[in-house]
């Protein structure tokens, strides 16, 4: 259970008062060499995806000095914590903030020169408390491409009894090939063989947060050390009760400053942000892939799987799941859409009978690396759904391509994880209207997913409730104390601005009908703004509800609350959706104009807190404006490390009702549907 702790003294007020062991005047400096009182510093991301972030750069440190005043043995140590994305030290929580001292943990306080002057330096790590879970094999020259997945194939049709096993679930069990199997089972093995156990500390599995850091200097004779236990000398110790428990919760619940216990808070700040660049390239992961591909696109320090890649792109090629839920029975036409008009749109039908319609699924890519790759320049990602005609004829007839057209969704993904953060993604998204209002079938989406499925990236666990795993939708589905899942969106569509009339209970029904709300979604340029946290339906929170849940427009967030253009409205509240008790996700809808989608490019932002998520849009970084919001009062909030998706995916319309347009009456696109993505900071 979550508490609160009511501290008998505070913090501040012991900085001020415990001066016994240095001079009053006398400054602790944390960032000696750098300039004003807050510091800012990118985070150095040339190594990052598997050796972690260092702050500062790899081979840097930070130094401070400081003078003391005693006629004894004194002893001091510094402490770190990121106060942009933390729970407040009283809360029950707080030992998950991230803070740190010394990258060596079994250093604990260490010895004051006899001349009373401290000269010392430290760096922020990733796993700065060396916990055993984050550690694993050496994965610097781990091989995962094609050579090693054939290997593995290679034993597996040598071992009789493996090879029968995947024989025989294919076909009965999974409807697939059992050469198909055998493709997913080689990467599932290499996989598995990837998160062996071993004795590297892996620190990027949990990364620096970024934000701004505050640092910490306890001084103390011999008799004030022996009243610090071991678990807060040494950070990776726990307490007797098996938990960490975080130093500055501790020294703010001391009772009283002693005369020999002194601590000063350090006189700067340090604020640090992640940008994330296509410059180093887009990796494609072999084990990442979830289908037998033609071929592959290789281009030297741009797009592939080759070594200098795996070690230093940023962004990898994302290879969405194609959801069966549905069967999409799609006309047989492809054309440009600028040409479909709402005449096309309602003729098509009753056009075509059930045996000219195309029964598909969504497609993903038979060769990774064609349609995700960066530019030339470096400067941007492209990220296309490819046609499906090249001719120039007359497309209003319907016509086929000389294969059988596909609607087939794309994405790129990055490959650095964090905890919390404000991500904003610069992306170029081409229109998703076209000049009748006629949706050109995607669904364009800037999101967060968790990085890992193994323990180390578990979300905290639920003792009240559970957690319902995402696939699971049976009528009693079994709850789990703890779950990898953890997923916070953004997704554009076109939908109706409101639920269907059920929902509403009668506080609207006068004026809201799902027949209304087609007619209205049709009839003008907006496109819906959805934001959802996947909270696995976990009812922990005190106002966790099925149905519509009216969530207040934040006072805290009055300064981003201004009309913009590009919302043109202002909401009360936002109406977060529900469908029922063991629904997993909770979703708001906000209106934006499809003209957002004219210029260069444009912003969108998820901030993701320890207690809150705020959606915002905006041209320029400057000019965010608030779309979504949701607290930890109706949805829990993830505390487990994620990474960044852009992806533009055919949906089934069925999603998003009440149905503005189904999308088997959508044509297949006839030429290219690009968007791209510049950058994607994380502050």
């Amino acid at each position: 259970m979550r508490y609160i702790l009511v501290p008998v003294s505070c913090l501040l007020l012991m900085l001020a008062s415990c001066s016994r062991h240095m001079d009053s005047d006398t400054v602790f400096d944390p960032l000696l060499g750098y300039e004003g009182d807050t510091v800012y510093m990118e985070m150095d991301l040339t190594d990052a995806v598997l050796e972690g972030i260092t702050i500062p750069a790899k081979g840097e440190m930070f130094h401070f000095s400081f003078d003391t005043v005693a006629d004894h043995p004194l002893y001091y140590k510094i402490y770190y914590q990121n106060e942009s994305y933390k729970f407040d030290e009283d809360d029950s929580l707080s030992y998950e903030n991230f803070y740190g001292s010394w990258e060596d943990v079994s250093v604990g306080f260490k010895e004051v020169p006899s001349d009373g002057h401290i000269c010392d330096s430290f760096r922020i790590v990733g796993n700065p408390r060396d916990e055993a879970i984050y550690y694993g094999r050496d994965l610097r020259h781990y091989d995962c491409g094609p050579e090693a997945l054939k290997a593995i194939e290679r034993e597996i049709r040598a071992d009789t009894h493996w090879f029968r096993y995947i024989s025989q679930v294919a076909a009965p069990k999974n409807n697939r090939t059992v050469e198909e199997q055998l493709f997913l089972d080689t990467r599932w093995v290499l996989n598995e063989r990837r998160h062996e156990g071993g004795d590297v500390n892996h620190r990027w599995k949990r990364n620096p947060r970024t934000g701004c850091y505050s640092f910490l200097l306890v001084v103390c004779d011999s008799i004030g050390l022996e009243q610090v236990p071991d678990y807060i000398q040494y950070i990776g110790h726990t307490a007797p009760d098996s938990h960490f428990v975080n130093p500055y919760s501790w020294f703010s619940r001391r009772t009283s400053c002693t005369s020999h216990l002194s601590l000063v808070k350090g006189s700067k700040v340090l604020r640090t942000c992640a940008r994330l660049t296509p410059q180093q390239g887009v990796y494609i992961d072999e084990l990442q892939v979830r289908t037998p591909y033609i071929s592959k696109v290789e281009i030297p320090g741009r797009v592939g799987s080759d070594t200098s890649l795996y070690r230093r792109a940023l962004y990898q090629q994302f290879f969405p799941a194609v959801s069966q839920q549905y069967t999409l029975r799609n006309i047989p036409l492809v054309m440009d859409m600028e040409e479909y008009t709402m005449a096309d749109y309602e003729a098509a039908s009753t056009r075509y009978d059930s045996t000219q319609l195309i029964y598909d699924y969504p497609h993903i890519t038979n060769c990774p690396g064609s349609t995700v790759y960066p530019s030339p320049e470096g400067d941007y990602i492209s990220v296309i759904n490819p046609g499906n005609a090249s001719s120039t004829t007359d497309r209003r007839q319907p016509q086929l391509s000389a294969q059988t057209p596909g609607k087939e969704s794309t994405g790129v993904k990055t490959r650095v994880g964090f905890t919390y953060g404000k991500y904003r993604g610069k992306i170029k998204f081409p229109p998703m209207l076209n000049r009748h209002n006629l949706w050109n079938g995607l669904t364009y989406a800037f999101w967060l997913i968790y990085q890992d499925e193994q323990e180390w990236n578990h979300r905290r666990p639920s003792y009240h409730g559970g957690y319902i795993e995402k696939n699971d939708d049976s009528e009693n589905p079994e709850r789990h104390l703890t779950n990898k899942y953890s997923e916070i969106d953004i997704e554009i569509v076109k939908a109706s601005p409101n639920w269907p009339e059920g929902y509403y209970h009668g506080r609207k029904s006068s004026r809201i009908t799902d027949k209304g709300s087609i007619e209205e979604a049709r009839s003008n340029s907006n496109v819906m703004f959805c934001c959802t946290n996947w909270d696995l339906a976990c009812p922990e929170p005190r106002d966790f509800a099925a149905g519509i849940t009216h969530i207040p427009w934040p006072k805290s967030l009055s300064r981003d609350a201004n009309v913009s253009q590009a919302t043109g409205h202002q909401p009360q509240c936002f109406d977060a959706m529900r469908w029922y008790p063991n629904y997993k996700a909770l979703t708001t809808k906000t209106p934006v104009s499809n003209s957002i989608f004219d210029a260069d490019y444009y912003y969108y932002e998820i901030e993701w807190r320890p207690t809150e998520i705020i959606w915002r849009l905006g041209p320029d970084p400057d000019h965010m404006q608030v779309v979504g919001y949701m607290s930890d009062r109706y949805t829990s909030i993830p505390n487990n490390q994620m990474l960044c998706i852009m992806t533009q995916e055919y949906h089934y319309s069925e999603w998003w009702p009440p149905i503005v347009y189904m999308q088997g009456l959508i044509p297949f696109n006839a030429s290219d549907i690009e968007g791209r993505l510049y950058e994607i900071t994380i502050e």
